[in-house]
């Protein structure tokens, strides 16, 4: 059995879970991260702008308040306790953080996890590499540091709602991570095991090549074409176009009692199609 354990990123062992075909699993597991990252962007960028602004303003305080005490000013007392009050609204955001990833100041429990689409099939595969990870008895992920040695991470660290930055190449998802211990963690996980047994163990289904696809794009690239609205288009507003393409392509879907892709698909398609007019369109000028 040993002799068909790999060490991999954990990147490649979710791509495995995903699909037969690692390079199509990468792929999607950009399409997932992605989106999950649009999911959580703002919540972040408002949760990380009240924590450094918080800091900062603490900082500040302290040095203003040293600054009075030294030279034996009035008002070195409030800078201080201004700047104390500050570094407790410091402590109180960032525990905040890790209440919204944990469900609370420790990581006791899975929590429900954070994705644009759970109905997802390559989520669900995902999510069982995950409920893997999360037993204390399965094989420990770990990092290497700077001298190549490695330091496992506790099993709670695939606890947390954002648990799919740990897989993420980039984006919001990864920076927002919070370990179970301190703050901010964006180590490139490994794992040392037999993932085809990982695989038959938590009874994921990766998708085979040439199975069929989720989405019928050709027939909804092709509803298009004689699409008034499509006809009209000004090929310099690209903006507006994007959103126009996106809006037909899920109407499309819609009207066929179907699930539309993500918008993050769909606007790769979009743009396409955008291409394809403005190609048409110069060979015809």
């Amino acid at each position: 059995m040993d002799d068909r354990k790999e060490i991999l990123p954990l990147r490649i062992v979710g791509a495995r879970f995903i699909s037969t075909e690692e390079q199509v699993g990468l792929v999607e597991l950009d399409r997932i991260t992605v989106d999950a990252s649009r999911a959580i962007q703002n919540r972040y960028w408002l949760w990380a702008t009240s924590f450094m602004t918080m800091a900062s303003a603490t900082v500040g305080s302290v040095l203003i308040g040293g600054a009075l005490t030294l030279g034996e000013a009035p008002g070195a007392d409030i800078a201080i306790l201004i700047g104390l009050g500050c570094a407790v609204s410091t402590m109180a955001i960032g525990a905040s953080w890790r209440m919204f990833q944990y469900g609370g100041m420790k990581a006791r429990s899975p929590q429900e996890p954070l994705y644009a689409d759970p109905a997802d099939p390559a989520v669900r595969n995902l999510e069982r590499l995950f409920g893997i990870l999360q037993l204390e008895s399965s094989p420990r992920a770990f990092y290497l540091t700077r001298n190549g040695a490695r330091r496992y991470v506790d099993h709670r660290y695939f606890f947390g709602n954002l648990r799919a930055a740990h897989i993420a190449r980039s984006g919001t998802i990864r920076s927002a991570l919070f370990g179970p211990v301190g703050l901010w963690f964006d180590r490139e996980l490994f794992l040392e095991a037999d993932v085809a047994e990982l695989i038959n163990q938590s009874k994921a289904k990766p998708s085979r090549a040439g199975a069929p696809k989720k989405y019928d794009y050709t027939s909804a690239i092709i509803s298009l074409i004689e699409h008034p609205q499509v006809q009209s288009i000004d090929i310099n507003k690209k903006k507006g176009n994007l959103t126009l393409i996106i809006g037909l392509l899920e109407k499309w879907y819609l009207g066929r009692n179907q699930r539309p892709p993500s918008e993050t698909q769909l606007s790769g398609y979009a743009n396409d199609i955008l291409e394809a007019i403005k190609k048409n369109r110069s060979s015809k000028s």
